[in-house]
């Protein structure tokens, strides 16, 4: 849990810090002697700060990234809901404004002080503001981003170059970590998500190496896998590893803010879709037990505003209809508190399923695969359970049915990937996945386009988002050279 004490003391600080320094590249450089400089914040007021903007990018990416993967849907009959284009200036502002901002002072002031692990940690949060940057945009500004005077307008690396540059920059960070430190510069509580402890951090850098190497299936299935497997050896052992940023009753989880609320007030914005209500009600998935009625982690997420009725989610590009799902108030992830879950060890557990299964040779269509492939598909599935907080009895009922314990010679690619939709729930990772496997209904059954699909897509799927207004007024030579309708697919897409 957040130390609120900390919290709104750095984020105070550090936001005096970004108005007073910017980046050069949204913010206008006037030199003022009042404002205080980099150089007057320590790095303990800075890591907090960088951790909090971290978990707002997931969430203002997932608002409307989940709506394309149909988690979530509009209560309008437009906008995301029905596949238009998103730019998401919030999130682009958050990782160039603030989140790499802040990692490079951490980095910096970490080499002068010879601080180790303050610098790993730094260096695994830039690697996840990048790495969430190249999988929405694309090209993004990277060899000559916050140079600041130097360089107004930075050049667009293509999304290529910086998967390339991912392995070795978390293989540094990594270093970093194990290095021994005997500085007085410790990580502790102003660590928002592990205290301090740097075991927990080396083990984030190890799944965060196996996410990025999944991501890469299209580009050589058997190396991505195996790269995935070779990462997962030393990554996060059970829920006690993940990375989430709690909330509290001061600082509310912005999804109990922005959506919770607004439906408590009558102005409802999304409302849970039927796509995931129908993949736990037994709709989409037939349970074969009669005591399961439906996935015990539905009413986690949901609730029916009209009572007694049953669970009807919304359909995507249909505005809200009859739907009656709305977000749960007291649930795991829109309650006061909930976290942003960030990298999880459900998340581990699945990656490590879908590698097993494809150097098994599986594919969209096939069934069969290894025990462990079984097992990892079957722990990430207990692992999600675990930590929303379904009881034993209810996990043991759904893990026991027929429909999920299907053995390892019946197992197959979505039931692997429809395990992991639902685990990953809210978490922009979901439309990676969904854009690797091309939105096929072999793996993610029943989706099809939504309601009054976008025309201009002419039936195509979105495949990435528009760069922000702001980039084309202040960067607009190198922007336009990087910019591609959003049907077109990403490097790692193609």
């Amino acid at each position: 849990m957040i130390k609120t004490k900390f919290k709104y003391q750095y984020l105070l600080i550090f936001s005096i810090l970004l108005l007073a320094t910017g980046c050069e590249d949204f913010l206008d450089a006037n030199d003022d002697p009042n404002k205080i400089s980099e150089e007057e914040v320590e790095m303990e007021v800075i890591l907090p700060t960088s951790i909090y903007y971290l978990a707002d990018t997931y969430f203002n990416i997932a608002y409307y990234t989940s709506q394309y993967t149909q988690q979530s849907s509009s209560v309008g009959n437009n906008g995301p809901s029905n596949q238009n284009e998103l730019s998401l200036t919030s999130a682009w502002v958050n990782i160039y404004l603030d989140g790499l901002t802040s990692a490079k002072t951490i980095i910096d002031k970490a080499t002068e002080a010879e601080a180790y692990h303050y610098r790993g940690i730094a260096k695994v949060l830039r690697v996840m503001n990048i790495g969430i940057a190249t999988d929405h945009w694309g090209a993004i500004p990277f060899d000559e981003a916050l140079m600041e005077e130097e360089n107004f307008s930075p050049s667009y690396n293509d999304q290529s170059y910086i998967y390339a540059q991912i392995p070795g920059l978390l293989d540094d960070a990594i270093a970093d970590l194990e290095m021994e430190d005997n500085t007085i510069y410790q990580p502790g509580e102003e660590d928002l998500v592990y205290g301090g402890d740097i075991s927990k951090w080396i083990k984030l850098a190890y799944t965060l190496k196996a996410r990025y190497a999944i991501h890469l299936t299209k580009k050589g299935t058997v190396d991505a896998a195996q790269n995935a497997l070779d990462a997962l050896e030393h990554g996060m052992e059970s829920n006690a590893d993940d990375f989430g940023l709690d909330y509290s009753t001061r600082t509310f989880n912005p999804w109990y803010a922005g959506v919770v609320l607004a439906g408590q007030t009558g102005n409802s914005n999304l409302i849970v879709s039927e796509q995931i209500v129908e993949y736990m009600d037994g709709s989409s998935y037939p349970y074969a037990s009669a005591e399961l009625d439906n996935d015990p982690r539905l009413d986690i997420i949901a609730f029916n505003e009209a009572e007694g009725e049953p669970l009807i989610g919304g359909i995507n590009g249909a505005g809200k209809g009859n739907a009656n799902a709305r977000f749960a108030e007291d649930s795991y992830y829109t309650s006061q508190t909930a976290p942003i879950e960030m990298v999880t060890y459900a998340e581990h557990k699945f990656i490590e399923a879908e590698a097993r299964f494809l150097l098994n040779g599986g594919d969209a269509r096939s069934e069969g695969s290894t025990e462990e492939a079984y097992q990892a598909y079957l722990e990430g599935i207990e692992a999600n359970m675990d930590k929303v907080g379904v009881s034993s009895a209810n996990a043991n009922l759904y893990l026991s049915d027929a429909s999920i314990a299907v053995g390892a010679d019946n197992l197959s690619l979505d039931l692997i990937m429809k395990e992991k939709y639902l685990a990953m729930f809210l978490n922009p990772e979901v439309w990676t996945d969904m854009r690797r496997y091309d939105y096929n209904e072999n793996v993610y059954k029943n989706l099809e386009l939504p309601v009054a699909h976008n025309p201009f897509l002419e039936g195509r799927w979105v495949r990435r988002v528009r760069y922000p207004d702001s980039e084309y007024s202040r960067n607009d030579v190198n922007v336009q050279e990087a910019t591609k309708d959003v049907s077109t697919r990403l490097w790692w897409d193609q």
